[in-house]
């Protein structure tokens, strides 16, 4: 008895019984297997899409119509990063960094699984399964350098003159000369690292938990969310007055939070399997999220969003 009623507690709470809003849209089988990366152009005109047998798709951002397929990975694309004039890097399990230009190879690097990209003074930077970033040509990615380091680059999120580099049990962060100007320690594998909008906070997910560092001080703040398990994806709205967080286990629930007092302001439908990546539009009026059910989804929060009852509990 005792047994029966610990598996209904636990059961009742992964299902995610508190009322959600459902998508603006969604994009069934945008991917086979699942989706697994997803960007946004800078200049908010196209939704690129990546999946986890190596396809990418190209959407029309206003009217999701399909825009073409780049077909060049063997494996899982992992990464997507979106650069100037049409032109976009992937990256993936298969080793590949690619630079396309619309859906076509304009360049090709094999090497060490990609696990996270960004674009840092003008070039790609990407973090490796074999402990290495490596610093490329945006123009042909021509390799500009190699840095060896203590683990396995988990994530990565650049702003101004800062690259924040994810490992297990750190992040450092670097200056335009790639040198480590701090060393930021954290306890919890930081999942999606990103640099608030003015460059004064990093943000990550974990388990149950949203993990915030303060750029200046390096102090921390551990804050604990209403996921039942891994945040595995979070975005800050543009204007940086929200975050949205995206879970992975048993949950894949999306929540929006206020980013002053960290209050609920949005629930969305949990998808259908684990959650994989969520960002916002550039202009912050679409939050796109992917999932291992191979959708894509749309949601668009009002420009004034409700607040929830109560603050993001402490239960975990």
């Amino acid at each position: 008895m005792p047994l029966i009623i610990v598996l209904i507690g636990f059961l009742s709470g992964c299902s995610n019984l508190t009322p959600t809003e459902p998508p603006a849209r969604v994009l069934s089988g945008a991917h086979a297997f699942g989706t697994t990366a997803l960007a946004y152009t800078a200049d908010g005109q196209r939704l690129l899409s990546g999946g986890f047998r190596g396809e990418l798709r190209i959407w029309d951002a206003s009217t999701l119509r399909p825009l073409g397929d780049a077909h060049g990975h063997r494996a899982a694309v992992r990464a997507i990063l979106p650069l100037d004039a049409g032109d976009f890097v992937s990256g993936g399990d298969d080793g590949r960094l690619i630079l396309w230009h619309h859906n076509r190879i304009k360049a090709l690097a094999e090497g060490a699984d990609v696990t996270a990209l960004a674009l840092f003074q003008g070039q790609v930077v990407s973090g490796h399964a074999d402990a290495r970033l490596r610093v490329w040509s945006s123009e042909n990615l021509a390799r500009l350098r190699t840095l060896p380091l203590d683990g396995k680059v988990v994530a990565l999120s650049a702003r101004g003159d800062r690259l924040a580099v994810g490992l297990d049990h750190a992040i450092l962060l670097l200056d335009p000369a790639y040198s480590t100007r701090k060393v930021l320690v954290t306890a919890r594998t930081p999942h999606d690292l990103q640099f608030s909008p003015d460059g004064r906070t990093l943000a990550a997910g974990s388990w149950f938990r949203l993990n915030l560092w303060d750029i200046a001080s390096g102090t921390s703040r551990s804050i604990p969310t209403e996921h039942n398990g891994l945040v595995t994806s979070i975005a800050f709205s543009p204007d940086g007055r929200y975050l949205a967080t995206l879970g992975r286990h048993t949950d894949s629930a999306i929540r929006v939070v206020d980013t002053k007092a960290f209050k609920v302001v949005r629930r969305y439908q949990a998808h259908e399997l684990c959650g994989t990546a969520i960002r916002f539009s550039p202009d912050g009026h679409t939050l796109a999220s992917a999932s291992d059910d191979e959708s894509v989804r749309l949601y668009r929060p009002e420009p004034e969003p409700y607040f929830s009852k109560g603050a993001i509990p402490s239960a975990h």
